[in-house]
């Protein structure tokens, strides 16, 4: 498919949206659209995908002038997206082939009649193209993210799309995972099939797209083959000025141990982990989905039980069984879906940011000492520069990097002791991890022990003072200094070093 977009503009009320977007993506071209939260990425992929009417411009289809008049119009012409928050076209009690069939517009199992097991045998033949071993029978809702994400590109791919928008693919997802992806991107590419790549990773916007196109505040500037261009540009053309240090990193590392773990168990999920974290130190765990990393933290917040072994904090043994005695243990955690899990969409901003420390403007009543909440909540939204137009409004209406800030800001309320860190720049533009990273030096600078979960290496490299590698659920590795790289991560985390 040729998709050409000619002079596209959307407004909502007075927000001009997109203001004379044009470019074109050609058959098996793969194209990176990058730009800052805000930048108008996902209204125009709403604009392509039939979700949303262009107040002006035109959208042609090899050359035709077409309207897209509803996602259903657009999925007949062969446009397929995944959407960022995938989650939300998931069905979690229903199992991964259900989920992966039950809206097959093409009914390809009947009307009246559906084969369970033909619907198995394709949801497995899908999830094998993507070197996936997920039972089909299971429901979604006990998979991970990671997990449902390549459920919901794999259900994407089997319809065989002419155009294909993916919108963040990678950010729930591990090095091997993305390899996997990037596979099948290249061989729909290599079959004619247009590709729309959505991405703040610049990393993999390098590795896989043919042409950049950026945009800023509604426009497009830049419109370029990857080949002439470097990361350093297309920074500057999202951004509008020079970024010259991509990861802030600073060292306040002490000698003071905050958190120890000892022995520490939890059902198959991980065992016999022994690691400190000092009053200062950032410390990353690489490995792969699934190798007790992301266990390892739900367990020390509570969120899943420790079966052996001991935690301490300062000294002190605590007992974690719940997240309301971690949060009373000074324990924070941000979790790696901010939607479902760490903050409350439809409550106010200052409403999620007070959320975990409601105690402390609580009467011996039962009553909330609102002008103390408020006090409170605005002067760490001022301080993580969390952007909102009030803060009475809605989370949700935030955009995906202040959605995180405010969660960061939730966190820092309660004065943690320890941080922990499950992906905490998924979905956030760069001007927006900049500031997360800016955050987190300030904690630091503070005491604060943080752990750190990142499936962006550079990420996990850069930002970390000692990391250590998780596989099948145990410590393998521990690497500082000079053997700190992407490429020990790996080897650890994929294969294991002699």
């Amino acid at each position: 498919m040729r998709l050409q977009l000619v002079d596209v503009h959307k407004s909502f009320g007075d927000n001009n949206v997109l203001r004379g977007v044009s470019f074109e993506v050609a058959p098996g071209e793969i194209v990176a659209l990058v730009g800052e939260n805000g930048a108008g990425k996902s209204t125009l992929t709403r604009v392509v995908s039939g979700a949303h009417q262009p107040d002006a411009g035109q959208i042609l289809i090899d050359g035709a002038a077409t309207v897209l008049k509803n996602p259903q119009a657009a999925m007949a012409h062969g446009i397929e997206v995944i959407y960022q928050e995938f989650q939300q076209n998931l069905f979690p009690h229903l199992s991964v082939a259900e989920n992966m069939h039950v809206l097959d517009r093409e009914n390809r199992f009947g009307r009246l009649l559906v084969s369970k097991r033909r619907m198995a045998e394709a949801a497995e033949k899908a999830l094998e193209n993507l070197g996936m071993d997920i039972a089909v029978r299971r429901p979604v809702g006990t998979l991970s993210v990671a997990e449902r994400q390549m459920i919901e590109i794999a259900k994407a791919m089997a319809h065989e799309p002419a155009l294909l928008i993916l919108d963040e693919p990678t950010a729930a997802l591990d090095e091997h995972e993305s390899e996997q992806l990037f596979t099948q991107v290249r061989r729909l590419s290599e079959a004619g099939v247009s590709v729309i790549y959505i991405s703040h990773r610049l990393d993999e916007v390098f590795q896989l797209a043919h042409r950049v196109v950026v945009l800023r505040d509604g426009r497009v500037t830049l419109d370029e083959p990857t080949t002439r261009l470097d990361p350093g540009q297309v920074v500057t053309a999202m951004v509008g000025d020079t970024v010259d240090d991509f990861y802030p990193k600073e060292r306040h590392v002490t000698d003071q141990v905050v958190l120890k773990i000892s022995d520490a168990r939890s059902g198959a999920d991980f065992r016999g982990i022994d690691l400190e974290v000092h009053a200062g130190e950032v410390l990353g765990i690489g490995g792969v989905v699934g190798c007790g990393r992301s266990a390892l933290l739900r367990t020390l917040f509570g969120l899943q039980p420790l079966t052996n072994g001991s935690v301490s904090i300062d000294g002190s043994s605590v007992r974690v069984h719940s997240p309301r005695e971690a949060i009373d243990s000074h324990i924070a955690y941000l979790s790696p879906d901010r939607q479902a899990e760490g903050l409350c969409m439809d409550l106010s901003v200052e409403a999620n940011v007070s959320l975990a420390a409601l105690e402390r403007f609580t009467t011996a009543a039962d009553v909330v000492r609102r002008d103390s909440e408020r006090a409170a909540t605005g002067t760490v939204m001022a301080d993580l520069r969390v952007r909102a137009a009030s803060p009475s409004i809605a989370v949700g209406s935030l955009s995906g990097g202040n959605q995180q800030k405010a969660l960061f800001a939730k966190w820092v309320m309660i004065r943690p002791r320890v941080l922990l860190m499950d992906e905490p720049t998924r979905g956030v533009d760069v001007g927006a991890k900049t500031e997360i990273y800016r955050i987190i030096n300030t904690l630091t600078a503070q005491g604060v022990a943080v752990v750190l979960v990142s499936s962006d290496l550079p990420e996990l490299v850069a930002m970390s003072d000692r990391v250590i590698v998780m596989r099948e659920g145990q410590l393998v590795a521990e690497l500082i200094g000079d053997h700190l790289n992407e490429q020990s991560i790996l080897e650890h985390a994929l294969v294991g070093v002699a």
